[in-house]
């Protein structure tokens, strides 16, 4: 909670806390919500054991498989492999959002005084000792931060290391959890489950890629847009949603009208096919996602003018110069390697979510592969 309670409130009257797309403190407050709605669940769930409630037994399992891809890319996420915490906490550092880390990493009573030396002096001084000696005279400040911000993000990597530990080992225990429910409830019950409840299974992969197509192309913490090819990523996820909306329209129909006659039955049967085309053209459009966020995260070529105009829209930035039209003075406070990690991080976030659509697109195909088999054996002509 530190990350987002400031101790008092700013002029507009709201706390200081912010959730951008290319850190951990987004994927930190989703995890602890995702905990709670589990710890609640699990408490309602002794009962339904105690009852041997097949019911409630199949809701619990319908939750775990919604729950279960948004935990998978929330602890993928959290493992900080492009070092976007230590990019967080350098540019972050003077702001109101990091006042607990400077009081406790930095210098005896230097967290609100030498400790917050601007990168690069600020826009009012040619270097860090020159805002130093002017305003404290003494040339320290540097030190003091860098110490300080050094301690900073060792802890914040710890915890967001050792949660992401946990959440992986959680998630296996969560397929376990899976893989006894469906052994308990029984394969037909869940095969049957998962026919008439085909909607809601396909209504989760509808919304969320619909929801990160828009966040990557329209969110004010996104940066994709600004490169023209890479707006195509959220493009492709708005396509991929429309073509899960095409199998949730079919999965309605087969779950809504029932086989009275031979007609009804080659009616249902091309409806399974249709889902099983769908499905298949969304699993290749989605690898292309995977395959071209990879390709273009490992490709990254930025220009000046690229890297001024992402450094300078990202908020809190402490970014000078950001009215200049010559690329290299602006916002030299933010480097190339600095602009590419953030990027970088927001591609394979783009990967791992398309990863996670893979899978959850082939288990609907194999699905309405089963029930294709299924109905094949259908003999309407003898009931």
């Amino acid at each position: 909670m530190v990350l987002f309670i400031k101790g008092e409130l700013n002029n507009n009257g709201d706390f200081g806390s912010e959730i951008h797309l290319w850190n951990n403190n987004g994927s930190v407050v989703f995890i602890g919500c995702l905990a709670l709605v589990l710890i609640t669940t699990c408490f309602w769930t002794i009962r339904i054991i105690k009852e041997v409630d097949l019911v409630g037994a199949l809701r619990f399992l319908w939750l775990l498989l919604w729950i279960l891809p948004l935990e998978a890319f929330l602890n993928i996420s959290a493992f900080d492999y492009h070092h976007v915490t230590s990019i967080w906490v350098k540019h972050n550092w003077n702001s109101e959002q990091m006042w607990w880390f400077r009081k406790k990493y930095c210098f005896h009573v230097t967290a609100e005084t030498l400790c917050m030396v601007p990168i690069d002096g600020g826009p009012n001084y040619v270097s860090e000792n020159a805002w130093c000696v002017s305003k404290y005279n003494t040339t320290a400040c540097s030190v003091i931060r860098d110490e300080a911000q050094t301690e900073a993000e060792f802890w914040l990597l710890l915890f967001y290391g050792l949660l992401a530990t946990w959440g992986c080992i959680y998630m296996s225990l969560m397929l376990l959890i899976i893989k006894s429910l469906e052994r308990i409830i029984s394969k037909p019950m869940v095969q049957k489950s998962r026919e008439i409840n085909v909607v809601g299974w396909l209504t989760f992969p509808v919304f969320c890629t619909a929801l990160f197509g828009s966040v990557f192309l329209f969110a004010p913490y996104s940066y994709l847009d600004k490169l023209n090819e890479q707006r195509w990523i959220g493009y492709l996820y708005l396509i991929t949603s429309c073509l899960f909306l095409i199998a949730l329209l079919m999965g309605w129909f087969l779950s809504a009208f029932s086989i009275r006659s031979n007609i009804d039955k080659q009616n249902k049967s091309n409806a399974i096919l249709i889902l099983i085309v769908v499905l298949f053209l969304n699993a290749a459009l989605l690898i292309t996602i995977f395959i071209a966020s990879i390709l273009w995260s490992y490709r990254m070529e930025l220009t000046e003018s690229e890297r001024g105009d992402i450094a300078c829209d990202i908020k809190n930035s402490q970014c000078t110069g950001c009215d200049e039209i010559i690329g290299e003075n602006r916002c030299p406070e933010w480097s190339f390697e600095d602009i590419t990690n953030i990027k970088r991080r927001q591609l394979k976030q783009s990967a791992t979510l398309a990863a996670i659509f893979f899978l959850y697109d082939i288990n609907v195909m194999m699905h309405g592969l089963n029930l294709r088999k299924h109905l094949s054996m259908y003999q309407i002509d003898y009931v």
